[in-house]
């Protein structure tokens, strides 16, 4: 319901910068080639395994350079598709798709070259696990002003519900989202009474946990919410929304658990997929509307996208460059690496929680 919502209300952003015809490929490139760079570097297949890391950090750098690029007339016109509504399910749609990344490979390999010639791979593969802690602070904060944003702009004007009613009325709700969930991801969707009691017993904590996180977080800011007076309902929703948000990713962190999940399967590989192309809305969000606010083109229209891809590129690249090396010292791997970035980000959105309310009421007052 909430990404439908986004999608009403931000119908520019959401056809001009993410699923237009024009940009698409560079979404669907970064999607292809961040999978295959990972399994490139597992596996240690040739070059391209060997320099993953580099690879990563210079699609970064490309298409960070490609958004200020794209504020050109030059740069838009070699970096969209002219489809003239061919539609994107023909075959000459997705030849002229080449000619957008054309300038893309250009520009990777001389970053490539530049990057190798005046750094070793050591430094470059440890520079790369080191942005892991600050890509996913930065997927807490970008779901948090995402979010803000959103609600910003929302018309409710009613009073926060803060007494002891509605607090367990909220926790139930949130209790009553993940089971469904805990038994899809934790169980399998199998019986649960056919699992060792040691499953059983630390998905019975996690709900336990799910009540206390909800509780404790809605008692905590339910002041502050109640001073925001007729936006107060807003702050209800924001607050429920983010801490549904930490709670996913403490599941999908839990779920990683080496007692609950040997390795990593196709269902978690589709999870951070979507988790990375929700971060990647939000944070084109917040770029286009800062930008309009501040007057830079630069984050503004379809450059903000590349901002988007570029941090894509900067999380996944983080992620495989720390199991990869991690897993050289240690029996670490995908899931023990994904765990430590879900747990991260959960805190990051619970601690800046409380904040981001009173935000609402500065704002308010201004």
């Amino acid at each position: 319901m909430f990404m439908e919502e986004i999608s009403r209300d931000n119908i520019t952003i959401r056809n001009r910068n993410i699923v237009e015809p024009s940009t698409l490929i560079h979404l669907v490139f970064l999607l292809i080639s961040t999978g295959l760079l990972y399994i490139s570097m597992k596996l240690n297949y040739g070059i391209i395994g060997e320099f993953g890391s580099s690879i990563f950090l210079s699609l970064t750098i490309t298409y960070c350079s490609a958004a200020y690029i794209f504020t050109t007339t030059i740069g838009r016109k070699v970096m969209t598709i002219e489809d003239k509504g061919i539609g994107i399910f023909t075959l000459e749609y997705w030849i002229l798709s080449l000619k957008a990344l054309i300038p893309i490979f250009i520009l990777c390999m001389i970053n490539i070259l530049i990057i190798n010639y005046f750094f070793e791979r050591d430094q470059i593969d440890y520079f790369m696990s080191g942005l892991f802690i600050v890509m996913s602070i930065g997927q807490g904060l970008s779901l948090v002003v995402g979010c803000f944003q959103y609600y910003e702009n929302k018309d409710i004007n009613s009073n926060s519900h803060t007494s002891n009613h509605y607090v367990y009325i909220r926790m139930l709700v949130i209790l009553l989202i993940f089971l469904p969930l805990i038994w899809w991801f934790g169980y399998g969707a199998k019986n649960a009474s056919d699992q060792s009691m040691n499953i059983n017993f630390i998905w019975f904590i996690f709900t336990i946990l799910i009540c206390v996180v909800t509780f404790t977080m809605d008692k905590y800011t339910s002041n502050m919410r109640h001073e925001l007076g007729f936006k107060g309902a807003k702050g209800d929703r924001f607050m429920f929304l983010m801490i549904f948000m930490a709670l996913w990713h403490l599941m999908s962190a839990w779920r990683r658990n080496p007692v609950l999940a040997i390795s990593a399967d196709n269902l978690m590989f589709l999870e951070e997929a979507v988790l990375m192309i929700i971060t990647i809305l939000l944070a084109v969000s917040a770029l286009v509307k800062n930008g309009k606010k501040r007057g830079w083109s630069i984050f503004q229209g379809n450059s903000s996208l590349f901002w988007g891809i570029a941090f894509g590129y900067a999380y996944a690249g983080s992620i495989s460059s720390l199991t990869i090396l991690s897993a050289k010292f240690t029996e670490s791997s995908l899931l023990q690496t994904t765990a430590l970035g879900h747990l991260l980000t959960s805190l990051v959105i619970l601690m800046i929680i409380p904040y981001t309310i009173r935000k609402m009421g500065v704002m308010e007052e201004e």
